[in-house]
């Protein structure tokens, strides 16, 4: 499933998507979800695939948000691998916040 991108994203809410909710982006204290980093997450039988983009082609946090993400999935009853797939179109922006990740980021101080 895709998400829907704009002022205030919706992101799905099934058995995938509500995993990756408890991923945080460990820079910004809020999921990855919220913060609009996942652009898709597909499950094929035991394989699940999540596509991620990233706010910075250099983000030092990269390789733990992919481990935690492949921690969070592999937690599921049924799924052996986790395919994690990097793109950068779509480009991240600040439309890709849900509403609720741009609240916490506004309560945290920071300017939107």
């Amino acid at each position: 499933m895709a998400a829907s991108v704009g002022i205030g994203a919706e992101y799905p809410h099934d058995e995938l998507w509500d995993a990756l909710r408890a991923v945080p982006d460990p820079e910004m204290a809020i999921s990855i979800v919220d913060m609009g980093l996942v652009v898709k997450a597909e499950r094929a039988d035991t394989t699940c695939t999540v596509t991620l983009t990233y706010t910075a082609m250099g983000c030092p946090a990269m390789e733990m948000i992919e481990e935690d993400v492949r921690a969070a999935l592999l937690a599921l009853p049924g799924i052996g691998e986790v395919v994690i797939e990097t793109v950068w179109q779509p480009v991240w922006t600040k439309g890709r916040l849900s509403a609720e990740g741009r609240d916490a980021l506004m309560l945290q101080g920071v300017a939107l």
